[in-house]
């Protein structure tokens, strides 16, 4: 297969121990029969040969360069394969995710018709309904005031000079890291700060991504919910956003007093939380030496 020199799009995949999704992934890039030219970058945290043979099921029909790295962390692996894009926009679908046929096509006449530096989508589940959050029902441009309900960061598609403006991902926050989460926040309020900036959500760009569900008490959701509400004081304390930690500390501190009389289990939930949102606030000044 020949593939144009121009590449419009440069679509980042950072995978870590999914099989079955990735392959569901790139059979949807490859279903979708996309009018632009693009590469696919994926960018392996597993051990090698983990996914070899769902990378050769679909590289003799898709522009896939496939990368094992020796680095676990998402927001490094976002950025290490942005340092790699030679596309004039970059996407960075989660590897859960499926596309659309009309996603990436629709994305982009939206960026080129509004002359925008970003375009999100929204995530559906399987029955069409919002997965990940509860997005906003209209199209709007985003400012740092308004952005929560109009963004996620897998839904994003984005002028790939924006990155070589230095502004990247912060490799202290998200999966993989003690700070496990607001790395898409932190990234996306970092750049409407800028002057210029012209970001726009529109509901019509869809990407396709399982519900999260999470059950509140067992080992699982503990852990991922100490790591996410690190993530949330990192990102509080960097940006001074004292209003967002209080309210999210005391909503915590309500939620364990209350379960503790009816639900123990779910009262131990929010105990992790309150412990996790305290400990990530302190430990940002040793994060950030």
């Amino acid at each position: 297969m020949d593939y144009q020199k121009y590449i419009e799009l440069s679509i980042i995949i950072p995978t870590i121990g999914r099989k079955v999704e990735l392959d569901k992934l790139l059979f949807s890039l490859k279903n979708a029969v996309l009018k632009i030219s693009y590469e696919i970058i994926v960018v392996d945290q597993n051990e090698p040969g983990f996914i070899n043979e769902v990378i050769s099921k679909h590289s003799k029909e898709l522009n896939i360069t496939h990368l094992n790295v020796n680095f676990k962390g998402l927001s490094k692996a976002k950025n290490f394969g942005t340092s790699l894009a030679t596309g004039e926009y970059i996407s960075f679908p989660d590897d859960d995710c499926i596309i659309f046929d009309t996603t990436y096509d629709l994305g982009l006449e939206l960026l080129k018709k509004h002359d925008l530096d970003i375009v999100f989508g929204k995530c559906v589940d399987d029955s069409g309904k919002d997965s990940v959050l509860n997005f906003k029902k209209v199209a709007y441009y985003l400012n740092d005031k308004n952005m929560e309900g109009g963004f996620v960061e897998a839904t994003a598609i984005i002028k790939n000079e924006i990155f070589k403006k230095n502004l990247l991902f912060d490799e202290k926050m998200g999966a993989g890291c003690f700070h496990g989460a607001e790395e898409g926040f932190d990234w996306l309020y970092r750049i409407l700060i800028q002057k210029n900036t012209k970001v726009y959500y529109d509901p019509s760009v869809k990407f396709y991504h399982p519900q999260v569900i999470m059950s509140k008490g067992d080992i699982k959701s503990l852990k991922r919910v100490f790591h996410y509400r690190c993530g949330t004081a990192y990102l509080c304390k960097k940006h001074r956003f004292l209003l967002k930690f209080y309210k999210r500390l005391i909503l915590s501190l309500f939620g364990f007093l209350f379960y503790l009389i009816f639900n123990r289990k779910v009262a131990k939930y929010y105990s992790v939380e309150f412990c996790a949102l305290v400990v990530g606030w302190f430990l940002y000044d040793k994060e950030k030496r």
